[in-house]
């Protein structure tokens, strides 16, 4: 039951992802710097903290490029799912890496900029 639940948030998330892509491919042209940058401004975040951020952000990058790489040229329906699955897994480390630098006010506040952000994504596909 627990796989099946991994199993459909995954191919909600990269739906979801997919689909913002495609409409707004801008997340892909921000560099490491960027991005670091305006969570900077959104969090408040300390330079230690951007330093740390930064190195998350850009070891993400590395193992996540090759996976929706893989997701790209997979055909077998099996080997998405699994695929997705492991983008899944990639997702919530980062999440649980990022947890780790924020105290917990700017935690609190990533978190709800993340659910505000999908919550858009749902209204965009849906619309």
């Amino acid at each position: 039951m627990k796989r099946l639940l991994i199993v459909c948030v995954a191919v909600l998330s990269v739906a979801l992802c997919s689909s913002a892509f495609a409409k707004d491919c801008s997340y892909n042209k921000k560099t490491p710097e960027q991005r670091v940058e305006r969570m900077t401004k959104m969090l408040d975040l300390t330079p230690e903290q951007q330093a740390k951020v930064k190195d998350i952000i850009i070891r993400r990058d590395a193992e996540m490029g090759p996976l929706f790489k893989s997701l790209s040229e997979a055909t077998d329906k099996e080997e998405q799912r699994e695929i997705k699955i492991d983008i899944l897994e990639q997702h919530q480390r980062f999440r649980e890496e990022l947890n780790g630098v924020l105290t917990d006010a700017q935690a609190k506040k990533y978190q709800e900029v993340i659910h505000n952000h999908k919550q858009e994504l749902k209204k965009r596909n849906q619309g």
